[in-house]
């Protein structure tokens, strides 16, 4: 009894995979082909993944009479793909088929396997004409440098040592290697939302997602995007100060999770910095055609999109970067912890989170009261973004840098200046 109700799962797992092939084909064919025939829908799918499932359970007794089942299979979509291809000369309906019977015959043995692999060949059946709109507006430059991303990734990364070489700490390989991928992957995902979505919808989101691992790197490739395309110096802007708000927010979240008390102190001037920055993110949105002079803002081609991966940028703000760490790591070493306030001041050129989890763990410590750690981490966010205005103008040129300084610098002094009413 048990192994029969374990069959007739099995096989209504075959009858789903099925249909479910089915609908997509037939919901295609209809749209192409209008009221003539269609050769292979719904029940036809049905009837080859269930004969799949017949020959698998055939084959558990007679091995060589499945494997002729199979064939015959095969070759009646061999010769009804023969048939249609004067029409049609698509081979994708008929793959589909040979596909839909092996996994029929899959089902027999791992069910759930064959129904995720089903799924996800129905995903890539349905995705025909957003596959095919990405590949009509791709260029072979856009593979090369694709591939050259992939390399560093995948062969040369795992291959740098992952340890400071240098006596202060300062220089790791394989973390700048790690920021000049993050920087060049900012600047490869920003091409292609720009290039598919438009430069400031696109470029917006990247500024987005980026503020959630590191706004300083999102700065320094939207600095390098902006000089090579000065049409985008808006939207650029944009998604720089995008990516600061969505620092001083994950600031926030990250002190909340730590030290609950903390944020009642911290919530006021990062509150305030982050309205600043989103008025003024509103204003850059509503008025682009001030700040660019290509009155298609949205149009990739139009504003000359450069190579998707750029390893120059990158490497220049890496460079910049550690020599940032090293200036703080010599200023910790000489000033020690005398006095916190200085100590965020240099951590924050390089980085606010070390800071803010520092702060964070002695204020929930009681070993510093929540007035100096809001200041601290406060001090660190200015500093930072004193750093990152600093990148815009020497990146970006005076244009972008004037947008985005103006703004990081007016929010961070607000800020300041609720800390010290409040």
């Amino acid at each position: 009894m048990e192994l029969s109700v374990n069959v007739m799962l099995k096989l209504l797992y075959a009858l789903g995979i099925g249909v479910l092939i089915g609908v997509e084909r037939s919901l295609l064919l209809d749209s192409s082909k209008g009221d003539k025939d269609i050769f292979m829908g719904i029940r036809t799918y049905s009837i080859l993944s269930l004969g799949g499932f017949s020959a698998a359970l055939l084959g558990k007794h007679y091995p060589l009479a499945a494997m002729i089942l199979i064939a015959g299979y095969v070759t009646l979509i061999v010769a009804l793909y023969l048939y249609s291809m004067q029409e049609d000369p698509g081979i994708t309906t008929e793959i589909a088929a040979v596909a839909c019977c092996g996994l029929g015959a899959l089902c027999f043995f791992t069910p759930h396997i064959a129904g995720v692999i089903a799924l996800i060949i129905t995903i890539l059946l349905a995705s025909k004409r957003f596959t095919n709109k990405i590949t009509s507006n791709l260029h072979r430059v856009e593979l090369t440098d694709t591939l050259k991303f992939l390399a560093i990734i995948l062969i040369i990364l795992p291959l740098l040592p992952n340890r400071a070489l240098d006596p202060l700490g300062a220089f790791n390989p394989y973390k700048v290697t790690f920021l000049v991928i993050l920087i060049s992957g900012i600047s490869f995902v920003g091409y292609f939302l720009a290039k598919f979505l438009g430069a400031a919808r696109g470029l917006g989101l990247t500024g987005l997602l980026g503020g959630l691992t590191s706004s300083t790197a999102v700065t320094a490739a939207m600095a390098a995007q902006a000089k090579q395309s000065p049409g985008l110096i808006s939207a650029c802007g944009f998604a720089t100060i995008i990516a600061n708000a969505t620092m001083f927010v994950r600031v926030l979240v990250v002190v909340a999770l730590l030290d609950r008390a903390l944020i009642f102190k911290l919530v006021w001037p990062l509150g305030t910095m982050t309205l600043v920055v989103l008025v003024a993110a509103t204003i850059l949105w509503l008025n682009q055609s001030k700040f660019t002079p290509c009155k298609n803002a949205g149009n990739a081609e139009e504003l000359n999109l450069k190579n998707p991966f750029s390893l120059g940028p990158a490497l220049k703000f890496s460079l910049f970067f550690v020599a940032i760490l090293l200036v703080a790591k010599v200023a910790k070493i000489y000033l020690g912890d005398k006095g916190l306030y200085l100590t965020a001041l240099v951590s924050g050129l390089a980085d606010v989170d070390a800071i803010t989890l520092t702060v964070a763990e002695q204020t929930k410590s009681l070993s510093l009261t929540h007035e100096t750690g809001a200041i601290g981490i406060t001090i660190a966010v200015v500093s930072n973004s004193i750093v990152k205005s600093g990148i815009a103008i020497y990146s970006g040129g005076i244009r972008f840098g004037w947008i985005v300084s103006l703004i990081l610098i007016g929010a961070t002094m607000a800020g300041l200046g609720v800390l010290i009413v409040v």
